[in-house]
């Protein structure tokens, strides 16, 4: 019986191909369960446009058709996304299931606790498409990591940590457990930059060789202030010819322009790379 679940979210077009079969082959990995989430529109939103007029509430009637018959063919295209992810990565369909679910993306989030983690694409975790909400409230609301796919479905074979000693670094950590103990490579990423005084102990990286070894693994660390003054993009230069990037993510405000920190928003913006898991 599998012991942790993984959860992809979908959003019905060919961009599901890439984070379900990766989602899929995590899933193998963690010896996880593996669940799909399609969040659609909810028609009653729409219902505060139409005015008062019969002629209005017809157009309206017509939109709503329109919108749930676009809606029911989405759902049907990642349905049969899924379940391909399924045989592909060699899991049987008992082990997954997908879920539609009319709410709001703050609400649909709830269905992702008790998940080790969550995998979205690159083009939902930049703040693009109908997934994109979801995935900000995945991490920000639920604080459930997410795996942010790369170019490759395959399980990453060389890691980088972005360290700092925070909780959310810690909790990146943690999620990636089983992909760090199975790597071929672990690099340890370091930027004084920024750090107070208090910060410096929990940041030691001394602390992070012990949690390593215990793991079987020995990393070189790199100090990625010599790259340059931008952390984020030190951060992805550090991380290159490395598979996977795992960090914290930082950020409180809900307005989407300003809800993840600066360095956050580079990684997310990156349109290439490695795949990254974040933990806020």
């Amino acid at each position: 019986m599998a012991k942790e679940r993984i959860v992809v979210t979908l959003q019905g077009d060919d961009i599901d191909i890439l984070p379900s079969r990766a989602a899929a082959r995590l899933a193998a990995r963690f010896d996880a369960t593996l669940d799909a989430i399609f969040l659609e529109p909810d028609p009653t939103d729409f219902m505060m446009w139409a005015g008062p007029s019969g002629a209005a509430v017809s157009v309206m009637a017509g939109a709503l058709s329109s919108i749930q018959q676009e809606s029911d063919k989405r759902v049907e295209q990642a349905k049969m996304t899924f379940i391909d992810a399924l045989e592909y990565a060699d899991l049987t369909a008992i082990r997954g299931r997908f879920l539609r679910i009319s709410d709001q993306p703050e609400d649909a989030a709830a269905e992702t606790r008790l998940s080790r983690l969550v995998v979205t694409s690159r083009y939902a975790a930049s703040g693009n498409g109908p997934v994109s909400a979801l995935a900000t409230a995945i991490l920000i609301d639920e604080q459930t990591p997410i795996y942010v796919c790369g170019e490759k479905d395959t399980p990453p074979a060389k890691v980088a940590i972005a360290w700092d000693g925070s909780r959310e670094a810690a909790r990146a950590m943690y999620a990636a457990a089983p992909l760090i103990s199975a790597a071929e490579k672990v690099t340890v990423l370091q930027s004084e930059k920024g750090l107070e005084y208090r910060d410096r102990r929990a940041a030691s990286v001394d602390r992070l060789y012990d949690w390593l070894s215990v793991r079987g693994k020995r990393s070189e660390t790199v100090d990625i202030d010599a790259f340059g003054p931008d952390v984020g993009e030190c951060l992805l230069q550090g991380a290159q010819d490395h598979d996977l990037l795992v960090a914290g993510a930082y950020g409180h405000s809900r307005l989407r322009e300003f809800v993840f920190g600066g360095v956050t928003r580079t990684l997310l913006a990156a349109t290439d790379g490695p795949a990254m898991l974040l933990a806020h």
